[in-house]
């Protein structure tokens, strides 16, 4: 009966680390997307090439 009980801790464990993996990965792409949408707003495209001229 323990060592159903640290199988079901390891599954646990390892469902939160790949639960954060995911968090990470989404915030990660979500962050990339507003920076396209904002880049007119924010002129980055201008900032970057005045910089490299």
């Amino acid at each position: 009966m323990a060592e159903a009980g640290t199988g079901f801790l390891e599954q646990l464990k390892s469902c939160i680390v790949w639960s954060w993996t995911y968090l990470w990965t989404l915030w990660f792409f979500i962050m990339l997307f507003l920076v396209y949408i904002l880049r007119v707003p924010l002129k980055i495209n201008d900032n970057l090439t005045t910089e490299l001229l």
